[in-house]
């Protein structure tokens, strides 16, 4: 299937840094083998490329895994951490691997099927997180990597389906021991959205669950 030049426009002429905030209060959609998921995303992080010391392209490096991150932006990068498994989108143009880190996602569709895919009930601890959403959404192997967004089963909304009240950015997590980027501010997320990483209970915004009415 040709891919959508729509989404292919949205990751065109902007920053790494301001698609990864572009990118919260957008759709995506999954039609797994139980049926159609989807969720808001609420969560990203970005990585910067070749000079980024946490991004899997850092010092130009390029391997057949990390390929789709060198694709045209919109590409999916699916790629294994500790037997979980991630998803990135590249962002930026051919062979300038940028990538967005998709964190966590609020659910809208499908939510008895996530459920059965996550074998938990507790609904805030189903998809917050990169590993939980997407075993939520039953995607369970990298068979995605290296195809684009809607071209295939998984797709994202071109416009916000929800804006958020404020956008908050600090370092991303888990980074260690690769100063100076262990401390960049290059994590974004809704501000009181429960489906957050990493965030405090006493942090959640249970009222509007960070959206603007």
């Amino acid at each position: 299937m040709e891919k959508d030049k729509k989404i292919q426009d949205f990751f065109q002429g902007q920053s790494t840094q301001q698609i990864a905030q572009d990118l919260l209060g957008k759709k995506l959609t999954y039609e797994c083998s139980l049926g159609k998921v989807s969720g808001i995303i609420v969560e990203t992080e970005a990585y910067l490329g070749t000079i980024d010391k946490a991004a899997h392209s850092y010092n130009e490096r390029h391997t057949p895994s990390n390929d789709p991150l060198y694709q045209e932006g919109g590409t999916i990068y699916i790629y294994s951490i500790h037997s979980y498994l991630d998803m990135d989108i590249s962002v930026q143009e051919k062979d300038n691997p940028n990538g967005i880190l998709i964190r966590g996602i609020q659910p809208i569709d499908g939510l008895d099927i996530m459920k059965k895919n996550r074998k938990i009930q507790s609904p805030f601890e189903l998809t917050n997180g990169p590993a939980k959403w997407m075993r939520a959404f039953g995607i369970t192997d990298k068979k995605l990597s290296g195809k684009f967004l809607n071209s295939d089963s998984l797709s994202l909304s071109y416009e916000r389906v929800k804006n958020p009240i404020e956008i908050k950015t600090t370092p991303r997590i888990g980074i260690n021991n690769k100063e100076p980027w262990t401390s960049k501010p290059l994590r974004y997320f809704v501000k009181g959205n429960p489906y957050v990483s990493k965030i405090k209970k006493s942090e959640f915004d249970l009222a509007s669950y960070g959206w603007r009415a």
